[in-house]
């Protein structure tokens, strides 16, 4: 059966090709900033946390039903990935200055990385699910001044959540993590692999 990855994420497809499955890209075009607004606020009596286990999952399905419409009998993999504190949810920074505001508050503390899946086939949910990784930066110093400086000139962090990578100059801010790694490049990988080996048969 023909799968299809909603992204274009060069992560996200070198995370999948590490499956050896055969696969297609398609971006996925949804107004993210508008199913983000209503979850946030139909929600508003949840944790952070919580509002982000629904939003990744929202986003995910929502990506993947809009590609499903177009390709039927094909199963979708739709994902979306969030950094989140006790106090906000961080998506993509909007330039430079929202990104070293982002990896500024994330210094000397920890927060969890988020990252819904869901696959999809005739527009119909087949699984969707999250997964979320703790992850702990460095205190802030100068040395942690330097790299968010440096990375930041970069512009890696400009098209992640959060502002970093954990597998680019972004590891030099992480003290520690606990939890599934890929889930911090942005696709639960092992996790993911069993469920389309489940659908496929």
């Amino acid at each position: 059966m023909e799968i299809i990855l909603a992204s274009t994420s060069p992560r996200r497809k070198e995370l999948l090709e590490m499956c050896s499955i055969n696969f297609l890209t398609i971006a996925s075009e949804i107004n993210e900033k508008e199913i983000e607004n209503e979850i946030i606020y139909s929600n508003s009596e949840k944790s952070m946390f919580e509002k982000a286990d629904l939003l990744t999952s929202a986003l995910a399905f929502n990506k993947a039903n809009a590609i499903s419409k177009e390709n039927p009998n094909k199963i979708i993999i739709g994902s979306d990935t969030v950094v989140v504190s006790e106090n906000e949810i961080l998506g993509k920074p909007n330039n430079h200055e929202d990104a070293y505001r982002m990896l500024r508050s994330l210094c000397g503390s920890k927060h969890r990385v988020y990252t819904g899946v869901s696959l999809v086939k005739n527009e119909t949910a087949l699984e969707t699910f999250t997964s979320y990784t703790e992850v702990e930066f460095f205190d802030y110093d100068d040395n942690m001044e330097k790299i968010i400086r440096d990375y930041i000139k970069s512009d890696s962090p400009m098209d992640k959540a959060g502002a970093y990578g954990i597998q680019d100059m972004g590891a030099l801010l992480i003290k520690n993590i606990s939890g599934d790694y890929y889930t911090v490049m942005g696709l639960p990988i092992s996790k993911l692999y069993r469920s389309i080996i489940e659908y496929q048969i």
